[in-house]
């Protein structure tokens, strides 16, 4: 009988609620199966306009993800392929000071992307851009690899402003 005391005391508490409460609670998370284009403008005072593009997608996670570009679209696109001595195309043709966007779609090995008359060097990674301004004065700009002798070996274009 001095055991069954304990016993019953213990499965008195237990049976009391003595037990944890749920505190979960469901949510409807709503997202849209084909995300819509976002376009924001900004303007500030009438002196320059901004503008905003981006597009709605989902994560892997199905988060809601918006990539915002700042800024007009530039006036020159290029999809450039960097291989072993050699940039495709190798020619772009420009006018005096419009903005030239080149996003680097395939790249083997390590080069650079110079032009000397407009002091630009950058280098080259596969899948990013680069944004600059044409000179603005006409005529033709050697774009080149410095890397070693990567120029000498052709590794050469011509960026011509008309």
């Amino acid at each position: 009988m001095k055991y069954l005391l304990p016993i019953f005391a213990i499965v008195a508490l237990v049976g009391a609620g003595c037990t944890q409460a749920s505190t979960t609670q469901e949510a409807e998370i709503e997202v849209a199966e084909q995300p819509s284009p976002v376009t924001i403008e900004v303007t500030a005072n009438g002196e320059a306009v901004v503008s905003q593009e981006g597009e709605t997608t989902t994560d892997e996670n199905g988060v809601p993800v918006t990539e915002v570009i700042l800024g007009e679209p530039a006036d020159v696109v290029v999809e450039m392929e960097v291989a072993n001595f050699s940039f495709t195309p190798n020619a772009i043709t420009a006018s005096p000071g419009d903005e030239i966007e080149i996003t680097f779609t395939k790249n083997t090995g390590f080069h650079t992307f110079a032009i000397d008359e407009i002091d630009l060097e950058f280098a080259v990674a596969q899948g990013e851009s680069l944004i600059f301004t044409a000179p603005s004065e006409p005529g033709s700009y050697a774009f080149y690899c410095s890397i070693g002798s990567h120029r000498s070996q052709g590794m050469v274009g011509t960026l011509i402003v008309k």
